[in-house]
C-alpha cells in the first residue's frame, strides 16, 4: 500500500473538520447617544459664587493675581450632530487687556493701526515673518484693500489652524482699522465644544461683585444664542462650572452669597441672584 504525503493528510484533516459557525447572539445592541450626557444636578455638590472663590483663591496662593484666570465651563444639554455656538462678548470688565493685535494694511490705515498699539503693521513684512514662524500675535486683521495682496501671500496654511487668518466670513476683513481694533479690544471669544463652552470669565485680582457682573451679562447672552437655536435645535444650560486655569471645578449653584439666619439678618436681604441655568 503506498504512503499517502503528509501534505495530503493536512489536507484531509482540513476539509474533515469545517470551522463551526458561531450561534447568532442574542444580545441587543445599544442605540448611539443623540444628545451629550447630562449632569444630574441633584447629585453634585454645588457652591455660591463666593463659596467658590474663596476655595479657588485658597488653591493658587502665591500664584500671580492678573496671569491667573477664572475660567466658566458651561455644560449644555444639547444634540450631538446639532449646530454650534460661536461667539463673542466684550465683558463688563475686561479679561484680557494685553491682545497683541497684527494689522494687515498701508498707507493711513496703517498708521492708524499703529498708533492704536498694534504690535506688527504692514503687508510684506508681516507675510515674511508669518512663512518664518514669527506669529507673535493674538488677533490678525486686514485692511478690505489689502484682501488680494493677503491671498495671493497663501499663508492660510500657516494662519488657518491658529485661527489667525483674516476673512470676511470672521468680520476680519475690515473697511475700518480703528473700528475693528477698539470692537476688538476687550473683547474675549468663545464657541461651543463637544457640549461645552469654555471661557476665561476673570482675573483672580477680580472682586466678587467683578465676577458676578461677568458671569451674569455671559450667561444671558449665551441664553439670548440659544433662544436664537430653538428652531434648529434643542439646547440648553445643563451645569455652569467655576475653576481657575489649571485648578478644580466648582460646580454654581446660582446663589451669589449665603448668608446663616443666625447672624440676625435675613438672608434674602444679603443674597444677590447670579444666574437661574434653566433657559
Amino acid at each position: 500500500m503506498p504512503k499517502s504525503s503528509p501534505l495530503a493528510c493536512l489536507q484531509a484533516r482540513s476539509y474533515a473538520s469545517p470551522a463551526q459557525k458561531k450561534p447568532p447572539s442574542n444580545k441587543k445592541h445599544k442605540a448611539a447617544r443623540s444628545h451629550f450626557a447630562a449632569t444630574d444636578i441633584s447629585q453634585v455638590d454645588q457652591f455660591s459664587l463666593v463659596d467658590a472663590m474663596r476655595y479657588i483663591r485658597a488653591m493658587e496662593v502665591g500664584k500671580d493675581p492678573v496671569a491667573t484666570k477664572y475660567e466658566l465651563h458651561v455644560k449644555l444639554h444639547t444634540q450631538k450632530s446639532g449646530p454650534t455656538i460661536k461667539s463673542r462678548i466684550r465683558l463688563p470688565k475686561p479679561v484680557k487687556t494685553d491682545m497683541r493685535i497684527c494689522v494687515i494694511a498701508e498707507g493711513k490705515q496703517a498708521e492708524v493701526a499703529r498708533q492704536m498699539g498694534a504690535v506688527l503693521v504692514g503687508t510684506d513684512e508681516v507675510f515674511e515673518k508669518v512663512r518664518n514662524g514669527e506669529i507673535n500675535f493674538d488677533r490678525c486683521i486686514c485692511h478690505s484693500d489689502q484682501f488680494a495682496a493677503l491671498s495671493k501671500a497663501k499663508l492660510g496654511r500657516i494662519l488657518g489652524p491658529k485661527r489667525l487668518m483674516p476673512s470676511q466670513k470672521t468680520g476680519t476683513v475690515v473697511p475700518s482699522i480703528a473700528a475693528a481694533m477698539k470692537d476688538l479690544t476687550g473683547k474675549s471669544d468663545y464657541r461651543e465644544r463637544l457640549g461645552v463652552i469654555r471661557m476665561a470669565i476673570g482675573q483672580l485680582a477680580f472682586s466678587e461683585g467683578d465676577l458676578q457682573r461677568n458671569i451674569k451679562a455671559f450667561t444671558e447672552q449665551l441664553k439670548k444664542e440659544i433662544g436664537a437655536l430653538s428652531h434648529r435645535a434643542d439646547k440648553n444650560i445643563n451645569e455652569v462650572v467655576l475653576s481657575s486655569t489649571q485648578g478644580a471645578g466648582f460646580s454654581l449653584s446660582g446663589e451669589f452669597k449665603i448668608i446663616p439666619r443666625e447672624v440676625g439678618v435675613a438672608s434674602e436681604e444679603l443674597t444677590v441672584p447670579l444666574v437661574s441655568v434653566a433657559v
